[in-house]
């Protein structure tokens, strides 16, 4: 069986013997097809390497193994709290987000036909019922929703502390991972204008109920999302045909 590893010269010491397997099978099986995901290849090396070189940083505990027409990529994540995570990331969300919890549920949603890109999930349009993402996602086992409040709590632990970029990523995983128990959590960060957005469709996907004050104070502030804020439950009050917020 061909290295896949060996053939792109990319590094998988951070990985387990699993996931090289896995990704290895995985080439195996595909590497005659043209799917819209697939494994990055020596053809797309070069737009992949002006990627890196911009992204370093960004891409620092992540192996990036996956990529759709769309240059969006998908990686493992190889260290901390979201190790063995698959994370997408965007070119015009140069952020990475947790969506599957496995390689193992990535390929199925892949081989299913379940996912055609690897752009991050808009969770204002998804369909809690039709969803096929790992996250965000309110169909989960008993262990399954432990596992990730652990791990959602962990992640606000280190919000807490951590400054800058840090703390920018670490809350938009939160956003992606937490349960609807631990939403109440991102109250504070509502008015910021990097998060507003995020959170309210986190709010629409599960249902959450925020307090109708400050609702409306947002939709006084921010016209943009009066429409999102009404669907949540705010309610202005009408005069003539003009709303007041």
């Amino acid at each position: 069986m061909t290295d896949y590893f060996k053939s792109l010269q990319i590094d998988s010491s951070a990985l387990t013997t699993k996931e090289i397997q896995m990704v290895n099978n995985w080439n195996q099986k595909h590497k005659a097809e043209e799917p819209n995901i697939s494994l990055r290849s020596v053809e797309t090396q070069e737009e992949y390497n002006a990627f890196y070189a911009e992204c370093k940083t960004l891409l620092k505990n992540i192996c990036i193994l996956w990529e759709d027409g769309e240059s969006n990529y998908a990686g493992i994540c190889t260290n901390g709290t979201m190790r063995g995570k698959i994370m997408f990331i965007s070119h015009e969300f140069l952020c990475p987000i947790p969506v599957f919890r496995s390689i193992e549920t990535f390929q199925k949603a892949v081989e299913c036909n379940k996912i055609s890109d690897l752009y991050p999930p808009q969770l204002e349009f998804l369909s809690p019922e039709n969803n096929p993402f790992d996250y965000p996602s309110n169909h989960k086992t008993l262990e399954e929703q432990e596992q990730d409040m652990s791990i959602a709590d962990k992640l606000w632990k280190d919000v807490l502390v951590a400054k800058g970029y840090d703390k920018t990523n670490l809350l938009f995983s939160f956003i992606q991972v937490a349960s609807p128990d631990q939403l109440s959590r991102l109250k504070q960060y509502l008015f910021d204008n990097d998060f507003t957005y995020y959170i309210l469709s986190a709010y629409k996907f599960y249902g959450h109920q925020e307090d109708s004050d400050v609702l409306l104070q947002l939709g006084r502030e921010n016209k943009q999302y009066r429409r999102l804020l009404k669907e949540l439950g705010a309610s202005p009050k009408r005069i003539l045909w003009m709303e007041k917020w």
